[in-house]
């Protein structure tokens, strides 16, 4: 109880000091195996759609992208109560890999070649993207027109490398007893047969 009451009174003090962190963690692995695997995140197949075996890469799909389970989240936010000193920013990575790089682990896991289109940057800077099937469930809170805006957003974002953090150092380093789940280990768990 004691340790606890104390990480939480220093936690209260670092964020009343005015140095409140950014903490950056990719795109959510949970999107892909939701409700397969335990998360309390929602199935959210931008790009890559598990359930109907079709993907719309953004731009070339060959550029790193972080993607990192919640619980690895979680696990890094409850260690980092522990460090003496909070840094402004600070980065955790699940696993790394382009999105050609997991649609090739996707398309081996389901034992099943992918339908395939790419997204030109051109046509996600207006906002635009190929629909897939998993979204339609979505517009019914979400407008459709609204939603594959944000999805181009996010795929500009992958294709000009702003979800790879390549270079900045890694609460993993601080932190090597915390094993991150690998996005091959969870699309097994979730859709292997």
């Amino acid at each position: 109880m004691a340790a606890s009451s104390h990480s939480a009174s220093l936690m209260m003090s670092r964020l009343s000091s005015g140095s409140t962190p950014t903490r950056y963690v990719g795109w959510f692995l949970d999107f892909y195996v939701a409700p397969r695997v335990k998360t309390y995140m929602f199935p959210f197949s931008a790009f890559i759609d598990m359930a109907h075996d079709v993907a719309a890469i953004p731009g070339s799909g060959d550029v790193p992208v972080v993607y990192t389970y919640t619980f690895d989240i979680a696990a890094f936010a409850a260690a980092s109560l522990s460090l003496p000193k909070w840094e402004k920013e600070t980065y955790a990575v699940g696993d790394r890999l382009t999105v050609n790089e997991f649609l090739a682990i996707a398309e081996e896991v389901k034992g099943t070649k992918f339908s395939v289109s790419h997204d030109s940057m051109e046509l996600m800077s207006t906002g635009k993207v190929t629909e897939l099937p998993a979204y339609e469930p979505l517009y019914s809170v979400m407008p459709k027109e609204v939603l594959t805006g944000v999805i181009a957003v996010f795929g500009v974002m992958f294709e000009n490398g702003q979800f790879d953090f390549e270079g900045k150092h890694l609460i993993n380093t601080d932190f090597p007893g915390i094993k991150p789940r690998k996005v091959r280990e969870m699309l097994v768990e979730a859709w292997g047969k």
